[in-house]
């Protein structure tokens, strides 16, 4: 009966992971020393919002494969021409205590690439 519980137990402890994880993709307008504004794109265009999510020193920020400093980082940011850069935020947690602990950044690939 012991086994069946903590078997129970750990299952219900990775759920909840899962369930307080959660991902944000849109356009990163901006990455400051404890936070990051993401503009995310609604299905009706004239909906976009931003979104500001906590950073920490564990927040790990990555240029495609390779990670990425956050002062390069802002500076793809300015050379993206106002729009922003597509990115894809994880985070841990929601509403207040939500934080981002991966962002990755990239673009599709250019015609002349292939």
């Amino acid at each position: 009966m012991r086994r069946v519980f903590s078997g129970a137990l750990v299952g219900l402890v990775l759920l909840a992971g899962l369930v307080l994880a959660d991902d944000h993709r849109g356009y990163l307008k901006s990455v400051g020393p404890n936070k990051l504004t993401l503009t995310v794109e609604a299905k009706d265009k004239d909906k976009d919002k931003d979104v500001e999510i906590k950073t920490n020193a564990d927040t790990k920020f990555f240029g495609g494969k390779d990670a990425i400093s956050t002062a390069d980082l802002n500076q793809l940011i300015k050379g993206s021409e106002g729009k922003g850069l597509r990115a894809l935020v994880r985070t841990k947690g929601s509403g207040p205590s939500e934080v981002a602990t991966e962002v990755r950044v990239g673009g599709r690939r250019s015609k002349e690439g292939k």
